[in-house]
């Protein structure tokens, strides 16, 4: 479980999050909404330890985040992260990225590490494309290749940040279903996302930022009245039309 207590966090003077009280339960699929500037990405990135706590307390597991973060870390697939695709790498090349991180200095990847992220690509439906390049992959095929990359780590939680972007209808679907099958398995997944339609398919923890926090179950994922109350007239930021 997350706990965050009393969390308020401020850059140049400008107030980012308020008085941010809210435990993430073990096992949920939660998404995180709201609309642009409401402090989603700052908010994941204070729990990841990316950005240093000015007020508030963080626990992960019931211990100190910065304890648990000393022997654990998140999966994580950041909102973007640039590639130059005409560089010659395949898929697997670099779904291993994820674990070359946590081999000793000068240690290169082994057998076992291959099969490791090859059984990652395998869980993603990308294990096909393992030794295409990248400049050859679809938008949704190389979103896929980062999610290999980021449960290689084997963390309990894996948070993403809108990944839905740059990928169509088709492709959101079917990557929410794959997230879906991970929370299946016992992950805890924490996702940003401006996708309405499909978070109310898939998520069972609805989490509604805008500087400050509203959290609902799921039966009111789907409520537009009470999403409207939430965010007011910013709701048209925060539907996605594809």
């Amino acid at each position: 479980m997350i706990q965050i207590k009393d969390l308020e966090y401020r850059i140049a003077g400008k107030s980012i999050l308020e008085d941010i009280n809210l435990d993430i339960p073990d096992g949920v699929f939660a998404a995180i909404i709201g609309p642009n500037g409401a402090g989603k990405s700052t908010l994941i990135k204070l729990v990841m330890g990316l950005l240093e706590l000015q007020e508030g307390s963080i626990t992960i597991d019931d211990m100190p985040q910065e304890t648990w973060l000393k022997h654990h870390g998140f999966a994580y697939l950041p909102q973007r992260e640039e590639f130059d695709r005409a560089f010659p790498a395949t898929a697997l090349d670099i779904v291993l990225m994820g674990i070359a991180g946590s081999l000793p200095h000068g240690r290169r990847c082994k057998a076992e590490h291959r099969q490791k992220a090859l059984a990652a690509m395998n869980d993603c439906g990308i294990a096909d494309k393992a030794e295409n390049r990248i400049g050859s992959l679809s938008g949704g095929e190389f979103q896929r290749v980062m999610l290999a990359r980021a449960i290689l780590s084997d963390s309990k939680y894996l948070i993403l940040d809108e990944p839905e972007a740059g990928i169509d209808r088709v492709g959101v679907s079917s990557f929410f279903e794959l997230l879906k099958k991970l929370n299946d398995k016992g992950q805890t997944i924490i996702t940003i996302s401006h996708d309405l339609h499909t978070l109310s398919e898939y998520c069972s923890f609805l989490i509604c930022l805008n500087r400050r926090l509203h959290c609902h179950d799921h039966s009111e994922l789907i409520n537009a009245d009470i999403i409207h109350k939430t965010f007011g007239d910013s709701i048209r930021l925060i539907e996605k039309d594809y």
